[in-house]
């Protein structure tokens, strides 16, 4: 089995941003879109089944319009975002 250029942390950072994604564009269907991947890559790299690929995180990236590093190191997700919900403290 292939294993992940990122390291465990970095990988949670990108599965903190994309829950991050789904709240602001309203579902893992327009995330899905907005990058775009499969729904399965989506998923299965969500719930954790699968690793988050370099690929994925550029991805991220590119469409947050943050640096490489941001997304990797976590600072790209605002503060006052729910890592594990994806949602602001803001919305109620």
């Amino acid at each position: 089995m292939p294993r992940s250029d990122l390291s465990p942390a970095e990988q949670d950072h990108v599965r903190a941003l994309l829950r991050m994604l789904r709240a602001k564009l309203g579902g893992w269907r327009a995330v899905q879109l907005a990058l775009p991947i499969s729904d399965n890559v989506l998923w299965q790299a969500v719930s954790g089944r699968t690793e988050v690929s370099a690929t994925l995180a550029f991805r991220v990236a590119k469409f947050i319009d943050a640096p490489i590093s941001a997304v990797l190191t976590g600072t790209a997700l605002p503060p006052g975002t729910c890592r594990h919900c994806g949602r602001s403290n803001d919305e109620a």
